[in-house]
């Protein structure tokens, strides 16, 4: 299974936020440099994560920039997925065919699997990532 770069990325941008002064803007600029990804990707997230409505966005120049609209704690890794790709699911591609009797047995595993993933990433809040970053890292900012 791939995950999507939108997805991956989208994860990592919002870990990036909920890193920071949480009364700060940053721009994205800041999170390309800082993440190292183009800043025409991190624009084309940061839009998608704000009409999800899980950022927002401060116009003002050199103030400018977003920050999160909830507490980390209230962000689910699921909300960010569906956020950056809307159709991303772990599931078998609608070009397999049904006609033998063991690709409903098959397909019915992988919706299991499915289901099982996303109640993980319902469970995994923003919050969770930033403590297992900050572990990991000393507490310094990624």
């Amino acid at each position: 299974m791939k995950i999507p770069a939108k997805v991956h990325y989208a994860i990592v941008i919002m870990t990036d936020l909920a890193m920071q002064n949480k009364k700060a803007t940053i721009t994205s600029s800041a999170i390309a440099l800082r993440q190292n990804i183009s800043f025409a990707f991190v624009s084309q997230i940061l839009n998608r994560l704000k009409n999800a409505g899980l950022l927002n966005s401060v116009r003002g120049g050199v103030s400018g920039g977003y920050r999160l609209q909830k507490l980390p704690s209230e962000i689910t890794i699921k909300k960010i997925i569906d956020a950056a790709e809307p159709t991303f699911c772990i599931c078998p591609g609608k070009d397999i065919k049904t006609d033998r009797p063991v690709d409903d047995a098959i397909r019915a595993f992988w919706e299991q699997i499915g289901t099982e993933i996303n109640k993980r990433f319902e469970g995994l809040t923003l919050e969770d990532l930033v403590k297992k970053e900050k572990n990991s890292s000393g507490g310094s900012c990624i």
